[in-house]
């Protein structure tokens, strides 16, 4: 664990990088900077051990004031703890698509990203290795220079079934491990708190972010940066009843999309786009009843398929990722077939709105939520009626209503090169004050329709290595 210190003795040193949070984003950005650089890690929430975890729940869940005009039911899931959201991720570590860091130039949709795939490509390798990623059989879609650290998992019936007719079915690379330090993957379902701590967690891998001169202020909380002649230099923090200004030469804001933002409001940066264009996936789930469907794979979530993510439809509508599920939330009720059901999760991707966004009252976070755009809905239709089709004679078709949450928290300082509309840099710096980094997800200019916390992570790590 990293050596606490108390609020008096923060005070009392000026630091060379204050990160706030210790999420994913906040970790690796840690692990990427030089060697030697004093470091305060300032963290919201406590330390919680997972047998704790395993014994109750997770603590530190976030509530957020919502104003939602949509039908749509919506939920954001956020932890305020050590580790942030890595205590409750199903460790779905996929790369996004090349074509996914390019969608304005490909398809007129949303806006490019200010870099492409071969740029993240060597911080993505280095982020799986730190994970201990398992996978296979994705090369053809998605270019890697060496192969993945551990083997693929198992497949599932279903699986079986599926790659016989494309070869865009594969491996969920997941960090649910298949080899290394950690136990290997129960494949029981209930990965929220794994049982037996084998998905990659900060805390269970602490040791990756351990060094000299970095310590930990917990149960604070960083408000605001205070800024100076256009440069950071240091941050407003509180700690119960406390509060203090701390000093340092960088700042990170590594919370999440909503938290940095409000930070960011707090703080009186001059940047129109702050707060903008709140967005995550939107999916729902499928059942298929036949006879080649079912269960037996090696993990919770066995494969991923690719035969709807690219292509011409994306100028339309969103493309579709699908999950292959090997844990069994429901079987069939019909005697002796009880396990002949595939169970898929389809996966679209939404476009950033400004209309969604984060603004501050009473100097909290109030999110205001208009609905997924058209695209993503339009798309998720198209899915279900493809996926209805790989089936030839299925003995029954379920489906489920779209989703709360992925658990997934983008778009509200987004990366680009216009400061009048994008927040930050390439290199997560905010556009006029080169020593602020704002982390995570909240970068995102398109959110892709896979799992973001592979890219979050290698985009992290890259500006750590890149710009400092």
């Amino acid at each position: 664990m990293l050596p606490e210190i108390d609020l008096k003795t923060a005070q009392g040193q000026n630091w060379d990088v204050i990160i706030a949070g210790s999420s994913f984003s906040a970790m690796f950005f840690l692990a990427g900077l030089p060697k030697g650089l004093s470091v305060l890690v300032i963290e919201k929430g406590r330390v919680a051990p997972h047998d704790e975890q395993v014994a109750s729940e997770i603590p530190g869940r976030e509530t957020f004031r919502q104003n939602n005009t949509s039908e749509h039911e919506k939920d954001w899931v956020a932890h305020s703890i050590f580790g942030g959201n890595s205590n409750c991720w199903w460790a779905c570590t996929p790369r996004f698509h090349p074509s996914d860091f390019e969608m304005k130039t490909r398809y007129d949709v949303a806006q490019d990203w200010p870099f492409g795939y071969d740029a993240l490509a060597p911080y993505y390798e280095e982020v799986e290795t730190v994970m201990e990623i398992s996978g296979g059989g994705s090369d053809h879609l998605l270019p890697r220079r060496t192969p993945f650290l551990y083997p693929p998992h198992l497949p599932s019936r279903t699986d079986k079934y599926l790659r016989k007719q494309s070869a865009d079915w594969f491996a969920q690379p997941t960090a649910r491990s298949n080899g290394g330090r950690r136990a290997p993957c129960c494949a029981n379902g209930v990965c929220t708190i794994c049982p037996i701590d084998a998905k990659f967690t900060v805390l269970n891998s602490i040791e990756v972010f351990e060094r000299p001169n970095v310590q930990i202020l917990m149960a604070a909380e960083v408000r605001s940066v205070r800024i100076e002649a256009g440069r950071a230099t240091g941050v407003s923090v509180t700690l119960g009843e406390q509060s203090a200004e701390l000093s340092a030469s960088t700042i990170a804001l590594g919370a999440n999309g909503i938290f940095n933002a409000a930070i960011l409001l707090r703080s009186d940066i001059d940047l129109p786009g702050i707060g903008l264009g709140l967005n995550e996936q939107v999916s729902l789930r499928m059942a298929i009843d036949a006879p080649d469907m079912g269960p037996f794979g090696g993990t919770s979530i066995t494969g991923h398929g690719y035969p709807l993510y690219e292509g011409a439809h994306r100028a339309d509508h969103s493309g579709v990722l699908i999950e292959v599920y090997n844990a069994i939330p429901m079987v069939r009720p019909e005697y002796g077939k009880w396990l002949e059901r595939g169970h898929l999760k389809l996966i679209v991707e939404d476009i950033p709105q400004d209309e969604n966004r984060v603004t501050l009252d009473q100097d909290e976070p109030l999110l205001t939520w208009v609905g997924h755009h058209k695209y993503a809905l339009d798309g998720l239709n198209w899915g279900a009626k493809q996926v209805s089709a790989m089936f030839e004679t299925p003995d029954r078709i379920l489906q489920t209503r779209l989703s709360a949450t992925e658990a997934h928290i983008m778009g509200t300082h987004r990366m680009g090169d216009d400061p009048a509309r994008d927040v930050v840099d390439e290199y997560h710096r905010c556009h006029g004050i080169p020593n602020l980094f704002v982390l995570g997800s909240g970068a995102f200019p398109s959110s892709s329709m896979a799992n973001p916390t592979l890219t979050l992570s290698a985009t992290a790590l890259r500006a750590a290595r890149e710009a400092l």
